[in-house]
């Protein structure tokens, strides 16, 4: 293992083992603007994204056979390497570094699937990063990011995995720093939405020729709870719009909150800011109390630009 590669990188954490473990955050959207279908299939978007305190985990073990061993929130996992996207993360940087695929990989999953939080393609771009590491597969971070590219519209974003204004299908990248410390509230439904169906129902509302320029670099300056009420999300209609049972909760949890309720992606995942831990934990604590069968709640901070992820 390469302890320049680790230095470079403070996510990677080498064990007493010899393995390599690091943080894969999920994320959330603060305010997604989506633009009608290119000629290629893949809507141009604009997103402030930005990691969150709610990761999974990888851990890489040195050894000849190749084998990846899933944990946790497993029930929508594809078993087989070559159907589970960190798996093909894995084959796909074998592949570009010229060697066999090795090593165990094992990952502890949290962060659950179809809620619009970006654990899969977290997932694939901590073991892109992990192993590069592990086994001194020397690719370049243009090189990571093309491979991430290659397996999903925001994995890139996870590799650097900082605070940043995404463009185009996710992967123009502009790093975005903030004024104010932000926490959020996630408010989790055990069933998830259809990205695709979401798509699909967007692309049959009609899309306005001209909108104002949203000043991103002056709402990230903003306050929290202006920040909260000036974020929108144009998937939101559309996944209302197939799942009605997700509009309902939306609008109780804003009767709870007295404040904007967000879907994360195309959902189902529903948050909301605070400008301080306190305040986000009250109001998690509310929501366990009325909302308990209903959604997971939970707390989080949105790391800044500084902050070594998983910390």
């Amino acid at each position: 293992m390469n302890s320049a590669t680790l230095s470079f990188n403070p996510r990677l954490r080498r064990e007493p083992d010899g393995s390599i473990t690091i943080a894969a955050p999920a994320k959330l959207n603060l305010g997604l603007r989506i633009f009608s279908v290119r000629d290629d299939g893949y809507h141009p978007i604009e997103s402030w994204f930005v990691p969150i305190s709610f990761y999974d985990t990888i851990r890489i073990i040195p050894q000849a056979a190749f084998e990846l061993v899933v944990t946790g929130q497993t029930a929508a996992m594809p078993e087989k390497l070559q159907d589970n996207l960190v798996g093909k993360a894995a084959i796909a940087l074998f592949k570009a570094a010229k060697q066999e695929p090795h090593g165990r990989i094992m990952l502890h999953k949290i962060i659950p699937p179809g809620g619009g939080l970006g654990g899969g393609s977290s997932d694939a771009a901590a073991a892109l990063l992990a192993l590069n590491a592990a086994f001194s597969l020397e690719q370049s971070m243009a090189s990571l990011q093309a491979l991430a590219l290659s397996l999903g519209s925001d994995v890139p974003f996870f590799v650097p995995c900082r605070s940043a204004l995404c463009r185009g299908r996710g992967e123009i990248m502009e790093p975005l720093d903030f004024s104010h410390a932000i926490y959020a509230v996630l408010l989790i439904p055990p069933q998830g939405v259809s990205t695709r169906l979401v798509y699909e129902q967007f692309d049959r509302y009609p899309q306005p020729e001209l909108r104002p320029a949203m000043q991103w670099q002056q709402l990230a300056q903003a306050a929290p709870a202006e920040i909260n009420a000036k974020i929108s999300n144009d998937l939101a209609g559309p996944a209302f719009a197939i799942a009605p049972w997700l509009d309902t909760l939306r609008a109780e949890l804003v009767q709870a909150a007295g404040q904007p309720m967000h879907l994360s992606g195309s959902g189902s995942t529903l948050f909301t800011l605070f400008d301080s831990g306190p305040a986000a934990a009250a109001f998690a604590r509310l929501c366990q109390q009325r909302f308990a069968h209903r959604v997971r709640t939970l707390p989080v901070r949105i790391y800044r630009p500084h902050e070594v992820l998983g910390d």
